[in-house]
């Protein structure tokens, strides 16, 4: 299975760019993972609000893989704990899925196509992260779910 992981523009916080990095890297010896970043249109256009998340979903919808398993993540999403999580994706795994795409949204969210779109919608728990940091800890948690079910004495 390979996973891709969609996000608006580039991660500006260096700290957690480099976390960000490091995750991708542990992740690597695993599975194929890739991000793919959008073009952030609140900075080439001037646009904001709804024009500005439909503007994203635009340049998301370019960069998905055609055929792939859409997760969005959304504050209105399933909560999981990391053995849950694991487990939804080792059914993935088992049941074939080829590729795999979780997309983060821009600081005004996903727009309403995308949400439609995704097969599962997942949170990242009830309390708000800046989207940059969603970024860091979603690679986190893919990272643990691996761990999990490798038997890797990561999570404890």
């Amino acid at each position: 299975m390979r996973v891709k992981i969609l996000w608006v523009g580039r991660t500006k916080n260096e700290s957690l760019r480099a976390l960000s990095d490091d995750y991708l890297g542990r992740l690597a010896h695993f599975f194929a993972c890739e991000i793919l970043e959008a073009r952030d249109v609140a900075r080439a256009r001037g646009v904001r609000g709804r024009d500005l998340v439909a503007a994203e979903a635009d340049e998301i919808e370019k960069l998905l893989p055609a055929g792939c398993r859409l997760v969005a993540l959304d504050e209105l999403g399933d909560e999981m704990s990391s053995p849950e999580f694991a487990r939804w994706l080792n059914s993935e795994m088992n049941r074939g899925t080829r590729e795999l795409a979780f997309v983060i949204g821009g600081a005004e969210g996903l727009g309403a196509r995308i949400l439609e779109r995704a097969q599962r919608r997942l949170s990242l728990g009830r309390m708000t992260w800046t989207h940059e940091m969603c970024r860091a800890l979603l690679l986190e948690q893919l990272y643990r779910a691996v761990c999990i079910l490798r038997h890797v004495p990561y999570h404890r």
